[in-house]
């Protein structure tokens, strides 16, 4: 079985906030790379919701970075962590927060995604987090 159209706009969602955090890409930009990946493209469902993930993490990005300071252990804090784990925090919470995924499923996509772009241990790092957050 294939990805789900969610998963993959989750995938992509991921990628774009890393850009957004890493070189200050703006939504515009974003959007625009958004539309051009094809399996995005050829769904209106997946690329309404990678869109609207994305908007909605990046319009309300300082609030989700200050819930989730408030999660991390002391010592730490959102700044001191790695681009990519940022990305996936982000937009796990924004997908808890603001649409209608089940939180473990929202975790879930994180954890697999964290395997996917982060170092071995990444994930469970995450789930740590994502799991006090809501």
């Amino acid at each position: 079985m294939g990805k789900t159209y969610r998963r993959l706009a989750r995938e992509k969602a991921t990628i774009a906030i890393y850009q957004n955090l890493l070189v200050s890409a703006s939504i515009n930009e974003l959007v625009l790379y958004i539309k051009e990946d094809e399996k995005i493209s050829e769904s209106d469902k997946t690329f309404e919701f990678c869109k609207s993930l994305v908007e909605t993490t990046i319009n309300n990005k300082e609030t989700y970075i200050l819930l989730i300071n408030n999660h991390l252990k002391k010592g730490w804090t959102f700044e001191r962590l790695g681009m990519m784990e940022k990305s996936i925090l982000l937009i796990a919470t924004c997908e808890m927060l603001e649409f209608d995924t089940p939180k473990e499923v929202a975790i879930n996509e994180a954890v697999l995604n964290a395997k996917k772009f982060c170092d071995d241990e990444a994930y469970k790092f995450i789930n740590g987090v994502l799991s006090k957050v809501i």
